[in-house]
């Protein structure tokens, strides 16, 4: 069963989450892109219009760093300290592509690590949702898509991974990963399964 209070799901047995698809992992002209991303938003805004006419909540993760970037993870504090800071709120690095942005009644998550899991209320939000279906879309395959679909599979919501709607830097970490993700018990397919 479905329920909206003034256009917002407040019900849903089927979520997308939109892993950081944010203009400084998608655009080439960032120092942090990645390589696939760009590729998969036809496909992501498609697989987005069939979860939205089919009342499936639609949940946004937003990678957001403070200026500093003393909450970035040990490995990117580089960025910060050469003067090129990724994913800072209010900043156009930080912003989801027109191609593919949220529309109202989308929900909207920010967090620090590459689960969209850790130390966020994604959890509490699926669960007041009633979720029982959690399609994850976004980038990039071997940090934050693995690590969001491993604890959504650990939080026992049947998981799938979204392999057209997903993206590496490259193919062979693409590859590699959906078997690994598989052999772990985790669906992964394709949005044109889905969508049958």
């Amino acid at each position: 069963m479905k329920k909206k209070i003034d256009g917002m799901l407040t019900q849903a047995d089927n979520v997308i989450l939109v892993v950081d698809m944010q203009n400084d992992w998608v655009l080439p002209s960032s120092p942090v892109h990645v390589a696939g991303a760009y590729a998969t938003m036809p496909t992501i805004a498609k697989f987005l219009d069939y979860g939205r006419k089919n009342d499936w909540a639609v949940i946004y993760v937003y990678r957001i760093h403070r200026p500093s970037g003393i909450d970035a993870e040990l490995f990117r504090r580089h960025y910060f300290e050469e003067g090129n800071p990724i994913c800072i709120a209010g900043t156009p690095g930080a912003a989801i592509p027109d191609e593919i942005k949220p529309q109202p009644g989308d929900i909207s998550i920010t967090k620090q690590r590459f689960s969209a899991f850790f130390q966020t209320d994604l959890d509490i939000v699926l669960r007041g949702l009633g979720a029982k279906n959690v399609y994850i879309t976004g980038t990039q395959y071997p940090n934050c898509i693995r690590s969001t679909a491993v604890d959504s599979m650990g939080l026992d919501y049947n998981t799938t991974v979204v392999t057209d709607c997903c993206s590496a830097a490259s193919e062979e970490v693409a590859k590699a990963n959906i078997y690994d993700i598989r052999n772990m018990g985790i669906s992964c397919i394709p949005s044109t399964e889905i969508m049958k």
